[in-house]
């Protein structure tokens, strides 16, 4: 029996039916499965000579328990799990931590280092007991400057204070090379490798990601089987059930062929907010390049936007419907939120809210999703929605690979290396120029 997909996605609200021109046609949606079905094709061979590396994951048992291996030791010994690192080295920790703690974890304090700003420093040294706090360095390249400066930061309060770097410094970096893997080395310190074929803004389910997860308390195994459906599904759901490739090529089409060069990622949760931030970085470092694979020039990308619902719906939902109309927005509802909440009896009728009576807060929170969506067909904006069964680590799992995998299908779209990141070099390259460097 092959393997499907627990997530669903929606895309009524971006045919031509629902939005006008500002949506794709049935004469597109009847070739969108021949369409899925070539990419799909391409995806397993480039997997075959070694491309697409961050698919890998879900299966390397080992990997998994290295990370739990490492994990169990220091587990009850702190009471502040501090990350020192930057984008993908962060982000994806964030993702994990703000969708999974409220299930439960190990009773740690979290704090990230990814900025270069001397308040968040200070305030997180502040904070934390040095004698009680774990720090973990995370760094694919062993160089990233704003990581080094943390760690040379951090590591001086620990000499200071007369405290062993071993006890307390945990390495996340490449396996064989670079500036940090080298420290480590000299320091005796515990070191977890990122596979040399997975980039950074993919590194959320290597140690990158599951060993400050680990650390504090999440449940990386069952997120791990989660990933591992959603990469069979991949390859074996019908084409019509694939939602990350009818999502990456849909969205591209919207940008390139309807103007839509924004996607708004929309999730109707608090505690996918911090995905919506890991998703802006995947989608627009991914997708942003000016050269295609065979070197011509193009302006490529489509530029994430974060939203939560409905606490957006005051914010930046006036411009979405009647602002420019050059936006896809992407949403996200729980089905079936665990806990709910019922509303119970209350004066709702003097305030004008006698139909939430005997709704629960999800059902409210999903019919909000709803009527904006609603809202923005009639005002020809498209959309389309993920439906999440609940949000649970199995499920966050599926979601974090199948929205990799929604890129990867972009870039084949735009004919993007999706894996690469030229430009950003070059702000690096100046600013160290202005320090002297």
């Amino acid at each position: 029996m092959s393997q499907s997909y627990s997530i669903s996605l929606d895309l009524a609200h971006a045919t031509a039916e629902r939005v006008g021109s500002h949506g794709l046609d049935a004469a597109y949606f009847e070739n969108l499965s021949h369409r899925v079905r070539g990419f799909r094709a391409r995806l397993n061979l480039e997997r075959g000579q070694g491309r697409h590396s961050y698919l890998a994951l879900p299966h390397d048992q080992d990997a998994l328990e290295t990370v739990l291996r490492s994990a169990a030791p220091r587990m009850g010994h702190f009471d502040d799990l501090v990350v020192l690192g930057i984008g993908g080295s962060s982000l994806g920790l964030w993702a994990l931590y703000r969708a999974l703690s409220p299930l439960g974890g190990a009773g740690v304090c979290v704090h990230v280092v990814d900025n270069t700003d001397p308040l968040l420093f200070a305030d997180i040294a502040g904070r934390v007991s040095l004698k009680r706090t774990l720090f973990v360095a995370v760094s694919k390249s062993g160089s990233t400057l704003e990581t080094v400066l943390a760690l040379g930061f951090f590591a001086g309060k620990l000499r200071a204070a007369q405290l062993k770097l071993a006890d307390h410094l945990m390495v996340v970096t490449d396996p064989e090379k670079g500036p940090l893997k080298k420290f480590a080395d000299e320091h005796e310190l515990e070191t977890l490798s990122i596979p040399p074929g997975v980039g950074g803004r993919f590194s959320v389910l290597t140690a990158a990601g599951l060993l400050p997860a680990a650390l504090a308390g999440l449940d990386i195994g069952t997120l791990m089987e989660g990933a591992e459906q959603a990469e069979r599904a991949c390859r074996e759901c019908a084409l019509e059930q694939d939602w990350p490739a009818r999502l990456g090529l849909v969205a591209t089409d919207l940008c390139r062929d309807k103007g839509k060069r924004g996607l708004v990622f929309m999730p109707y949760s608090s505690r996918l907010a911090a995905v919506a931030d890991w998703l802006v970085q995947l989608w627009d470092e991914s997708l942003g390049k000016s050269r295609r694979l065979d070197q011509t020039a193009v302006e490529a990308g489509q530029t994430a936007i974060r939203a939560v619902g409905a606490t957006d719906q005051h914010a930046q939902l006036q411009l979405f419907l009647e602002g420019p109309n050059d936006k896809f927005t992407l949403f996200a509802r729980v089905e079936r939120p665990e806990p709910d909440l019922p509303l119970g009896d209350f004066e709702w009728g003097a305030f004008d809210a006698e139909f939430v009576r005997g709704k629960t807060l999800s059902q409210v929170l999903n019919a909000q999703q709803r009527g904006t969506a609603q809202a923005l067909a009639e005002r020809q904006r498209p959309s389309a929605a993920l439906s999440l069964p609940t949000l649970s680590p199995r499920v966050l799992g599926e979601l974090l690979l199948g929205l990799e995998l929604a890129t990867t299908y972009a870039g084949f779209a735009w004919a993007v290396d999706a894996y690469d990141q030229p430009a950003v070099e070059l702000g690096k390259r100046i600013s160290r120029r202005i320090l002297g460097g």
